[in-house]
């Protein structure tokens, strides 16, 4: 009986004492100091108290709080008489206790409740040269007269990029002819990304001897 009274006098103290902390957390400063910013709140997944090392839980704050001030008053009237109901009411207190710690145990994690969203997938290792960069590299082939040379700003133009069949077929038509044509798509084969678009390739020639020599090259490991 005497520990049941000292576990509630514990809990009303402990009541007491965050609140006058909280009064004291929002207390205005001392004049000529500036207001103390208070840090921002996480603005994704559970919200988790600093310092916190127990497990946190979900209750219903109202019916806890009825719960309590019950027992508060239970135990008021233990204090105020000592007839033959304080074994009655003793028994009453002890139900409600039995009450909070069944609630509190039950209560579904918060983790459970509110739990972190799903990381977003990391971005593509790989992406197609930039259409500034890549326009870059088609101004200096356009810029040489022969063929030796256009092949030449292609590849130290490409250096470590990647394409896009779009983006070949605007390199492949720099070329007039069609064994030149073949030469720039062995030369970028292995930097195409989407390639499930290599059919469209195939409209740059005409011959189906220089297609069938396009599909050799595309088809190479």
């Amino acid at each position: 009986m005497k520990a049941l009274v000292v576990a509630v006098a514990l809990l009303s103290a402990a009541s007491s004492f965050a609140q006058d902390s909280a009064n004291e957390k929002f207390r205005g400063p001392p004049p000529g100091r500036p207001v103390p910013q208070q840090p921002a709140p996480p603005t994704s997944g559970p919200f988790v108290p600093p310092n916190q090392t127990g497990t946190l839980v979900v209750v219903n704050r109202d019916e806890l709080a009825s719960r309590i001030e019950r027992l508060e008053r239970l135990l008021a009237d233990i204090e105020d008489r000592a007839d033959r109901d304080t074994r009655a009411k003793a028994r009453r207190a002890q139900e409600q206790l039995d009450g909070v710690r069944r609630a509190v145990g039950e209560a579904p994690l918060l983790a459970n409740v509110m739990p972190r969203p799903q990381p977003p997938p990391p971005p593509p290792a790989i992406r197609p040269m930039s259409d500034s960069a890549f326009q870059r590299v088609i101004d200096a082939m356009n810029r040489e007269t022969f063929k030796e040379d256009k092949m030449r700003m292609l590849t130290m133009g490409l250096n470590d990029n990647y394409l896009l069949v779009s983006q070949v077929s605007r390199i492949i038509n720099m070329f007039q002819f069609a064994d030149d044509k073949l030469a720039a798509v062995q030369v970028v084969r292995n930097r195409i990304l989407d390639t499930d678009n290599n059919y469209l390739l195939f409209n740059s020639f005409t011959f189906s001897q220089d297609k069938k020599k396009l599909q050799e090259i595309l088809t190479q490991r």
